[in-house]
């Protein structure tokens, strides 16, 4: 098990994140911040993915077809 070191403020926010989240552990708490980092991150790439409608048609169905076989 490895300790980290915060400054007073940020242990007092992570005491209250931990009891919003119900979480059981601060490990805990920790993995749903990084879990929620990593979707708001995912989320700004596919903003970024732009296709036209032909395109976006194709991929829907090569999608289709690949859940098919």
């Amino acid at each position: 098990m490895k300790t980290i070191a915060v400054d007073e403020s940020t242990w007092k926010k992570i005491k209250l994140l931990k009891d919003k989240l119900d979480a059981r552990s601060y490990d805990e708490v920790l993995q749903k911040l990084i879990e929620t980092w990593h979707l708001v991150e995912l989320d700004k790439k596919v903003d970024n993915v732009i296709m036209d409608d032909e395109e976006a048609e194709m991929l829907i169905n090569l999608l289709e077809k690949k859940k098919g076989s």
